[in-house]
């Protein structure tokens, strides 16, 4: 019988109000500390992707400069990027510039009138 009288006190005072507010808080704190580190844990996983992404980009960036610099090591690419640079020729080379021809420009061209006389033209039906 006093057993009985234990465990039915031991059971009014673990379902008794207090007690389950004081555990319904601290479930509340472990499950917001558990949902913080899901969200960091899915933060990280996303930066660890951006991070391969550029390490992948700079790899390729590193490889297109070696190809330049290997280029520069010899006689033509010096002179290649000479002339890319400075638009320099070496003796006894010549240079053709083609131009597009442009109509000529007149005076009486539409931007060159000032607004109120086109828009006094566009009243009058002159234009």
């Amino acid at each position: 019988m006093k057993e009985l009288q234990r465990k039915q006190r031991t059971r009014r005072i673990i379902y008794s109000v207090p007690v389950l507010i004081i555990l319904s808080i601290v479930t509340f704190f472990l499950a917001r500390g558990a949902v913080r580190v899901m969200n960091k844990a899915e933060e990280s996983k996303a930066l660890s992707r951006d991070l391969a992404q550029k390490a992948t980009v700079l790899v390729l960036r590193e490889q297109e400069l070696e190809e330049g610099v290997s280029r520069l090591k010899t006689q033509e690419g010096i002179k290649g990027e000479i002339r890319g640079r400075f638009s320099v020729t070496e003796e006894g080379e010549y240079v053709a510039v083609v131009v597009d021809e442009r109509s000529a420009s007149s005076s009486t061209d539409a931007s060159s009138v000032p607004w109120y006389k086109r828009f006094w033209a566009v009243i009058m039906g002159n234009k």
